[in-house]
């Protein structure tokens, strides 16, 4: 699978990693949307959703310690290096890697 290094706003760099069409579908999915005649009354799940493309996006990169588990996902401690900041930034860099067609 393709691998990309990106480097975010705080100068960390990131290896991103080729999502299956699986995993994206499965980031997708999790936000919610609940409407009240024909509005948005509140939208649920963002936190999940941000979390799950961090963890099936990244690859490597600079962390104190970078461990995965058996799938292949960073850890907890991994993703706890992350300020919201480069969360944020970073998961959408992670959903424009898996957009980019050949």
């Amino acid at each position: 699978m393709a691998k990309k290094i990106v480097e975010l706003s705080s100068k960390r760099k990131v290896e991103l990693k080729e999502m299956s069409i699986d995993e994206i579908d499965f980031c997708q999915d999790i936000i919610s949307l609940k409407m009240d005649d024909g509005d948005v009354s509140y939208i649920s799940g963002v936190s999940k959703s941000r979390t799950a493309w961090l963890r099936r996006g990244i690859s490597g990169g600079d962390f104190k310690k970078y461990e995965a588990d058996a799938n292949e996902y960073p850890v907890d401690s991994v993703l706890k290096q992350l300020s919201d900041a480069e969360k944020n930034e970073l998961s959408k860099l992670i959903q424009e890697h898996q957009s980019l067609g050949e």
